[in-house]
């Protein structure tokens, strides 16, 4: 199978702002032709959705623009939200929110967001498609995103678990096949989904590291969770994260898949 790279929300922001320059990314995207096959993280695109849902009127075509420099790219395919990536790739089973998969979002919402010429427009009167009107239902996204962070409080609760101590490998693997992936927690699966998430877990390691030595705050920090679910996606060997964060690679220093982290600007100059 070949490479496959997507981004993080930082560097696409940046393009999307001018901060980085047309281009150099015009030549990564170039280089992504020729070594990479480029994928849109369902995780850069929720977050950037949910900007554009909480801003307001004034800022929607600056927000709308960042959505665009993501998916306007030739050959670009979207990834589904990491649980059902996770339930497809690691244990063969059909996803759970269709409204999600990746063929629903690059048909049917991108073309009402590249049609709307406002907020309103895209939430409340839709756009016309046809012989109808259709919008997008922000509400949804919002809640979306509210439920992801919420489970991920859940999880590193359970890492503190009352003893300030990291859940095993094994016992991480358990939750995330009961809680995302509503998989069998049979021992084959919990082999397999352990091995396939070792940057998330070494990540969640370091998060918990943290929380035990100050008074860190889990829902505070929902970067954290956004960072982590940008993770799952090296279940899959033949993907390649790309971000500006130097903090989160710093955090995977112990991971056996810290090699597919690479930071933007020594992808770019290796392309």
């Amino acid at each position: 199978m070949p490479a496959k790279a997507y981004f993080d929300t930082q560097v696409i922001t940046m393009v999307s702002d001018g901060r980085i320059a047309p281009a150099v990314w015009e030549r990564v995207l170039r280089g992504t032709e020729t070594k990479f096959v480029y994928r849109v993280s369902f995780t850069t695109f929720l977050e950037l959705l949910t900007a554009l849902a909480g801003g307001d009127e004034a800022n929607f075509v600056a927000n709308r623009k960042r959505l665009l420099v993501l998916t306007d790219v030739p050959g670009c395919g979207f990834l589904p939200m990491p649980a059902d990536f996770l339930r497809e790739t690691l244990l063969g089973l059909p996803p759970i929110r269709a409204e999600f998969a990746p063929s629903a979002l690059q048909s049917e919402w991108m073309p009402i967001i590249k049609a709307a010429t406002s907020k309103y427009e895209l939430s409340q009167t839709g756009v016309p498609t046809g012989s109808r009107y259709r919008g997008i239902d922000l509400a949804l996204v919002k809640n979306q995103a509210k439920h992801g962070k919420d489970l991920w409080v859940q999880e590193l609760e359970l890492a503190k678990d009352g003893r300030r101590g990291m859940p095993t490998r094994d016992l991480y693997a358990e939750f995330i096949l009961h809680f995302h992936l509503r998989g069998e927690t049979n021992s084959e699966n919990v082999g397999r989904v352990a091995a396939a998430l070792d940057a998330a877990y070494c990540h969640l390691a370091q998060v918990h590291h943290e929380s035990t030595k100050s008074n860190y705050r889990f829902d505070n920090h929902p970067q954290d969770w956004i960072d982590n679910q940008q993770l799952m996606y090296l279940a899959d060997s033949d993907y390649t994260f790309v971000t500006l964060d130097g903090r989160l690679i710093s955090k995977l220093g112990k991971s056996t898949q810290k090699a597919r982290v690479q930071e933007f600007n020594k992808f770019a100059a290796n392309l």
